[in-house]
């Protein structure tokens, strides 16, 4: 059965992701990992911010998975200071087949954001499906 990781980051954006997942995957033939990096730095942020942060998460990505009725549907709250890395990791620990993900640049050169490039560059073991804007053309 194939793994899919959908990166969510509580933007519309990356929600488009499900819709992907809907045209690409049956239900029957894949299980979907819905993860949200939570900032964990602790030099910056208290322990007490950080549960509260990763509490509030939890309804988010809730709601995700119930975009998804008939998939196997997991999510997951990920620690830490750098996006990119936790998701990769994440991907390495449930033995992920792809991601499929939304690219966060929001700059008049519309470039790859800095997480979905690390993703493209460090998770070479997989599959990584970055999806356009939605007003490019």
């Amino acid at each position: 059965m194939k793994k899919v990781l959908l990166p969510i980051d509580g933007s519309k954006r990356s929600i488009r992701t499900v819709e992907m997942v809907k045209q690409i995957c049956k239900p029957e033939e894949c299980e979907i990992y819905i993860a949200k990096v939570i900032g964990a730095q602790l030099y910056i942020n208290s322990m007490e911010e950080i549960k509260h942060r990763a509490e509030q998460a939890r309804p988010e990505l809730n709601a995700v998975a119930e975009m998804l009725p008939g998939y196997n549907v997991q999510t997951q709250v990920l620690l830490g200071s750098a996006p990119g890395v936790e998701l990769v990791e994440y991907a390495r620990e449930i033995e992920a087949d792809e991601i499929i993900m939304t690219r966060s640049s929001r700059g008049p050169i519309r470039k790859l954001g800095s997480v979905a490039t690390y993703i493209v560059k460090n998770a070479s073991f997989l599959d990584v499906f970055v999806m356009r804007e939605e007003d490019d053309e």
